[in-house]
């Protein structure tokens, strides 16, 4: 596998979700080669909640081991724990409330 099909993979993985994409991601994950092994645990870090239930199906099944996947798997929840930290918060008293401005012109 090289990094031009891992790259085109991981496009239409982030894209479409297309389960075929997907495994060929994992698949980069036990490459030989440690450049293909990076992009793809790049593509699928950068997916993120889909790449992390393909990633648990792939350890269910055994198509993937766990030190080979865990880290892939623990960076997705390191970015997702670092987005809910840096939301800003919502004020409670407004949720679901909808701003209306109007404008009303004096002649």
């Amino acid at each position: 596998m090289n990094a031009d099909h891992v790259l085109a993979c991981g496009v239409v993985w982030g894209k479409t979700a297309d389960p075929e994409a997907g495994w060929d991601l994992v698949d980069g994950l036990k490459s030989r080669d440690p450049e293909v092994r990076l992009l793809a645990q790049t593509l699928l870090v950068e997916s993120g909640e889909s790449s992390l239930g393909l990633l648990e199906s792939a350890l269910a099944v055994g198509i993937v081991e766990p030190d080979i996947a865990g880290p892939c798997m623990a960076e997705i929840l390191r970015v997702r724990q670092a987005k809910q930290l840096t939301r800003p918060p919502v004020n409670e008293h407004c949720t679901g409330a909808l701003l209306r401005w109007e404008v009303t012109h004096f002649d």
